[in-house]
């Protein structure tokens, strides 16, 4: 299995920009052995390299060793600094590297490194649905600013003014779904064109790419035989969890379900529906129809690995005969209406500015001309309860398997930690489902969690894995009792509590493949951070954010029997809290998974190790 997530990445809601002062390493102040098989040094950090920021981690599988690489601004405008502190197994330091190096190259060199320049300027559309459902487009341009502290581009995006396609012909479009290609400037669509007296803009469907010129092209055409309702509409998931979509789109899977709202004119079938993969040119390179276990999936994800796809999700089985997807679910839009984030719409508004992170009520602001974000869109569906849990692998353009247990057959798989004196009940209410991930096994872990609302929010509670065979059969499910009673207080008077986030979960194998080491990703601190940016000549908009805090905690599976042991955290022997740097997660070196952790003030460093031929 891959380090950190897609390891097993569950995604968390919304983007961070994290301002973090690091400063480079020099000499060992600490040594502790957390328990057995886990490692950790801690070293103190100096100045020289707070303007700069860790750029990456990168790894040696045949020395055995792991490098931190910062990088620093330099006064040339085509070249970088950059300093490499390298460590053994042992997490001794055991070399250092100091050079300037051509942007170019450091492209070249480094995946991760993703700098364009100081700013940038980015002119593009977006696509959605009107209040009757045509197609409509708007303006949209992304101003990014560099910040060395944190390695990435503050974003600032504006929706403009509404634009019409060049051709009366295309004003007749209805709206399906929309899936943007920043990387190409261009918006991929999927519409309908109504004809009278049929239902056609349910049945016949183009697939368009836009240009920022409002230039509409068919790439490819897909035809039903009787009326479609779109169920899912997102780019691949896979492994590469650093890289973004913007920077690496992934292809386009599209689920239809058979439409019930008219019902003389309906698939005989409820449970007909209908696979689609689309290149990011717009082409269709996988299409089949299959046997739906449920007439109400709500699929959630797709993810890729090894040339296979695996589909999953929660439903509600209701009359799978008779009733239709748009019954089971009052007709409630299961995709976006608009290819504009929910964060977006929330700056076409001047409101949500600074809320990073979990914040339920930011999904359904924006303007309503241009349609709904996909989290507007599962606020509502969240709330639902659902019978079953539905997870496929497709390979070769067909199901090897789809299955659905359902809740009760939850209920009976219960398992948790052995020190935890309750089970996490699972009703099927109010949770929500984060990602997947695949053993060397073939076994399927899928990830959840559950809440409730408050008037604050969402506070998210106990954390789900179900385990599947590799046939998709449940074998258990696990429930971990998260306690962040004592985190779940305002921090700096932020908006946001540590409660409000999604914990992440992460699993690695054990070199003997018998154990399975499981993270939880857990947001245990919440910093707030102002960045100025020039508006004008004359004038500057100064941005406050609140950036959450991750710290891991982990337990150990035994693969055989289920068992699971209690969680512990990384850096319990000192009384120093410290906190994940931004954009790491864990990095597997043969039998060795290593942390990178820093605290607060960004004073000290934490390095972790644990030893995967050790668990028991």
């Amino acid at each position: 299995m891959k380090s950190e997530i897609q390891k097993m990445h569950f995604k968390m809601p919304g983007k961070t920009i994290a301002l973090v002062v690091l400063s480079f390493i020099f000499g060992l102040t600490n040594e502790t052995v957390a328990q057995v098989g886990v490692l950790e040094k801690s070293y103190p950090i100096s100045r020289k390299a707070k303007n700069g920021y860790l750029g990456g981690i990168e790894t040696d599988k045949l020395k055995e060793t792991v490098s931190m690489v910062y990088i620093l601004p330099s006064t040339t405008k085509r070249k970088i600094n950059y300093e490499i502190y390298t460590y053994d197994k042992e997490l001794n330091l055991i070399n250092t590297e100091k050079e300037e190096e051509a942007i170019e190259k450091a492209r070249t060199r480094w995946t991760w490194f993703n700098f364009k320049g100081e700013s940038f300027v980015t002119n593009s559309l977006s696509a959605g649905s009107d209040m009757v459902g045509k197609l409509v487009f708007r303006k949209k341009q992304t101003k990014g600013t560099w910040i060395w502290l944190t390695g990435s581009y503050y974003r600032n995006i504006k929706q403009l003014e509404k634009v019409k396609p060049k051709t009366e012909d295309d004003l007749k479009y209805t709206y399906v779904s929309a899936y943007e290609i920043e990387r190409d400037s261009s918006v991929l669509v999927i519409a309908g064109k109504p004809q009278k007296k049929t239902h056609n803009e349910m049945q016949n469907f183009e697939i368009i790419s836009c240009d920022n010129n409002v230039n509409l092209t068919t790439v490819d055409k897909v035809d039903f035989q009787y009326p479609q309702k779109i169920v899912f509409s997102a780019p691949l998931q896979d492994e590469n969890e650093f890289v973004s979509n913007d920077d690496l789109p992934r292809d386009w899977i599209v689920i239809f379900a058979p439409s019930g709202l008219y019902k003389k004119e309906a698939d005989p079938s409820p449970t007909n529906y209908t696979y689609l993969r689309i290149s990011t040119t717009g082409k269709i390179v996988e299409k089949f129809t299959f046997n739906s276990p449920s007439n109400g999936w709500r699929v959630l994800g797709a993810y890729e690995k090894e040339k296979s796809v695996y589909v999953y999700g929660s439903a509600i089985t209701k009359d799978p005969t008779k009733e239709y997807a748009n019954d089971v679910f009052k007709n409630l839009p299961m995709v976006a209406t608009t290819s504009a984030s929910a964060q977006e719409k929330a700056e076409a508004n001047n409101a949500g500015s600074g809320l990073l992170g979990g914040v339920s009520a930011i999904a359904s602001i924006g303007s309503a001309d241009m349609g709904k974000s996909q989290d507007a869109v599962d606020l509502p569906l969240d709330e639902l309860k659902y019978t079953n849990v539905l997870v496929g692998k497709i390979t070769n353009g067909k199901f090897d398997f789809l299955t659905a247990p359902n809740i009760d057959e939850f209920e009976a798989k219960q398992a948790k930690p052995i020190g935890q004196k309750k089970f996490i009940e699972f009703d099927g209410k109010k949770f929500v489902i984060n990602g997947i991930e695949v053993a060397s096994s073939g076994d399927i872990f899928i990830n959840g969690q559950d809440f409730s609302t408050s008037k604050k929010g969402r506070i998210y509670k106990g954390v789900y894995m179900f385990q599947f065979d590799a046939n998709g059969s449940l074998k258990r499910n696990y429930g971990v009792k998260l306690d962040q009673s004592s985190k779940a207080g305002f921090f700096n008077n932020a908006p946001l509590t540590a409660d409000m986030y999604l914990t992440g979960s992460s699993l690695i194998e054990s070199s003997d493949s018998k154990y399975l080491f499981w993270l939880l990703k857990e947001v245990k601190n919440i910093r707030e951070e102002s960045h100025t940016s020039a508006f004008s000549l004359t004038s500057s908009i100064k941005t406050t954010t609140w950036t959450p805090l991750f710290q891991y905690e982990y337990g150990n599976i035994k693969i055989s029997d289920g068992e699971l042991g209690d969680f512990k955290g990384f850096g319990d022997m000192e009384k120093k809290e410290y906190y994940l740097f931004p954009n790491t997660g864990s990095y597997q070196v043969n039998n060795y998974l290593f942390f990178f952790s820093e605290t607060l003030r960004g004073d000290k460093i934490l390095l972790s190790r644990i030893d995967l031929s050790e668990l028991k």
